[in-house]
């Protein structure tokens, strides 16, 4: 797979940053579409579609974020993807077999143990993050710092408006829409960190 994450990395930037996009586009269609799953043939199919693309999208912004000399991926790379892609599969299959479950299940405490099963892997990819952070470089661990306090400045901004918005009856919202405060700070942090990187190295 380094390989291919080298060749990748050959490419014009416009190019590694258009994949990136047609990707994460994918990825949000296909994570749209859960709503409207019934049989267990069609969750298995997209939980294949969301493993494959999350993959794909690990070595493409790894790519995206470097030139061709520094493309191959490093030791903490591997590692951080031997962490992390077990621990989102797991969520994956959580959210499309287990948390379904939530809406025909009467006993409190069932639907509470079903609630909280994804914050599990959840928690697992948190650990899987600070890990790789923490075995960067000291120049790395800076690029990282800036990345997450842009992507929790952001996620904070949007957060406090949509709540004075709720509180002002403007807009309904549920408790449901805490579960965006997490995606939104990944989607947040991975592109402003491949920024930093490019920036840097330019």
């Amino acid at each position: 797979m380094e390989s291919l994450t080298k060749r990748l990395a050959a490419w014009p930037a416009w190019r590694r940053g258009l994949l990136l996009l047609v990707i994460m586009a994918g990825y949000f269609a296909v994570v749209a579409s859960m709503q409207w799953l019934k049989g267990t043939a069609e969750r298995v199919l997209i939980l294949a579609l969301l493993m494959a693309l999350t993959w794909l999208m690990a070595h493409v912004s790894r790519a995206a974020a470097c030139s061709e000399a520094d493309g191959e991926m490093r030791r903490e790379d591997r590692r951080y993807l031997a962490e992390f892609l077990p621990a989102i599969a797991v969520y994956f299959a959580l959210m499309l077999f287990v948390w379904p479950l939530h809406r025909t299940t009467d006993a409190i405490w069932l639907k509470a143990l079903i609630a909280l099963s994804p914050a599990l892997p959840v928690a697992a990819m948190a650990i899987s993050l600070f890990r790789y952070v923490t075995a960067s470089d000291e120049f790395m661990q800076r690029l990282h710092l800036q990345a997450l306090a842009i992507a929790a400045g952001v996620v904070t901004v949007v957060s406090v408006a949509v709540g004075f918005l709720a509180a002002a009856k403007v807009v309904t919202l549920d408790g449901s829409v805490l579960l965006l405060v997490f995606p939104g700070l990944m989607l947040v942090y991975g592109p402003t960190l491949a920024w930093a990187k490019r920036r840097y190295r330019d």
